[in-house]
């Protein structure tokens, strides 16, 4: 199970000497003492033959547990996740870091050999899937984005309201602090007071969804000049009202919309936010290109780095030999090498006979006067699929179907879920309830 060394080691004297920290609302802890704290906690490891499980709690025990499992000699394998879904029957956490042992359902697929590791992912099935990588490619991943956006290699700040077992909040926040020794603000949804401070006036990266966003734009009421600081959206939704509402309360703020997914990492990036469907440039140095285009351009989106997946449980992921991933994104390319994206080609459902997007749905949805955010569902169980929308907002029932009446190809949703505009509206990764 264990393979080269710590994937963190070359990360050991940044760390050691840097002035930055974790900062929860707890307090702020520097890096050398957590660095202090991850050593003893390596030192004191058991076996664990499955590897193990960290705990996302948002707070600094989880950055120990990182940081101890990336100093081992022999690196392990590891998962971010729920120890009570992915631990062994039983076992205790360590005293610091909170690891647990990883029980039989963590492990890669059987053809995998050597140290990974994992965040889980239900994806539109509601049923988690682990999605493995290299640990030792998560250095590289974050010299990539330093290297191709200027963002990434001048913040100083790095801060998300997602759990860390969010691949976003992972690759695009915690790793980036980690491996660069910056500044890692770990917070609640609904606790931006601990954020702002830390952010204003400063470089720095905020990785949250827009509706949370506009929430914490809210709370702050302007009193903050955040000119240095890059809102990333988490799950995509980001529209240009939205994006006026966040840089009213945080004035000066600036976006970096991004398409990615777990499988892929990160694909594209743009500095302008846009309604319609365009997601940037590829990133420098990363591989982006269309396979099987029709006449029409639109083709299938392909990938290739070190922030790429390779393996999969309880899930399908298409990869090659090579590298090469896809999760069927469907896009075409503008004249100035812009991506636009179309749909994606396991997405497409058929309500009483007529084929729908459900990202169609969601974006109709969520422009509506009074909408702040929504997701839609596809039940797939039954002879039709069945379509439920889950709109945040002071919406009714009524706008929704009409919204979805007004489609290119109208559709009728089995159900509508109104939820309120409040943080309850939201998981830990910053995704609308179901």
């Amino acid at each position: 199970m264990g393979g080269p060394g710590g994937w963190l080691s070359h990360s050991v004297p940044v760390l050691r000497d840097s002035p930055a920290g974790v900062v929860t609302e707890r307090g702020r802890f520097p890096w050398p003492e957590l660095l202090e704290r991850a050593n003893a906690l390596a030192a004191a490891l058991p076996a664990a033959p499955y590897g193990w499980v960290v705990p996302p709690d948002g707070g600094e025990r989880s950055v120990v547990g990182l940081l101890a499992l990336g100093l081992l000699e022999s690196a392990p394998r590891w998962l971010l996740g729920d120890p009570a879904r992915w631990g062994a029957a039983g076992a205790a956490a360590a005293p610091d870091g909170g690891l647990v042992p990883a029980g039989p359902s963590a492990v890669p697929p059987p053809q995998v050999e050597g140290p990974t590791y994992a965040t889980a992912s239900s994806g539109t099935t509601g049923v988690p899937k682990l999605l493995f990588g290299r640990p030792h490619t998560v250095p590289d991943a974050v010299g990539l984005y330093a290297a191709g956006l200027p963002e990434y290699a001048s913040a100083e700040v790095f801060a998300t309201c997602s759990a860390i077992d969010f691949a976003a909040a992972f690759y695009m926040v915690a790793a980036p602090a980690l491996v660069l020794g910056r500044d890692l603000v770990l917070f609640r949804p609904g606790s931006w007071e601990t954020a702002v401070p830390e952010l204003a006036g400063r470089p720095g990266v905020c990785l949250a969804p827009p509706a949370v966003a506009v929430l914490g734009a809210r709370a702050a009421g302007g009193r903050y000049a955040c000119r240095e600081t890059w809102f990333v959206p988490a799950g995509g939704g980001l529209t240009p009202a939205r994006a006026d509402r966040i840089a009213t309360g945080f004035p000066g703020a600036r976006f970096l919309t991004m398409l990615g997914s777990t499988e892929t990492g990160l694909l594209t990036a743009d500095r302008e936010v846009r309604d319609d469907g365009r997601v940037g440039a590829p990133i420098p140095g990363k591989p982006v290109w269309l396979e099987d285009v029709g006449p029409d351009g639109v083709g299938t989106l392909w990938t290739r780095g070190p922030d790429t997946r390779f393996a999969v449980t309880g899930g399908r992921l298409t990869a090659r030999p090579d590298g090469s991933v896809t999760t069927g994104d469907l896009a075409h390319r503008t004249e100035d090498g812009h991506y636009v994206l179309d749909g994606r080609a396991d997405d497409l459902v058929k309500v009483d006979g007529v084929s729908v997007y459900p990202r169609q749905i969601t974006a109709a949805v969520r422009a509506l006067p009074g909408a702040v955010d929504a997701s839609v569902t596809v039940d797939r169980s039954r002879a039709t699929d069945r379509v439920t929308v889950v709109v945040v907002g002071d919406v009714t029932e009524e706008q929704v179907l009409d919204a979805c009446r007004r489609l290119p190809t109208p559709v009728l949703p089995h159900r509508v879920v109104r939820r309120p505009a409040d943080q309850a509206a939201y998981d830990a990764r910053g995704k609308v309830l179901r």
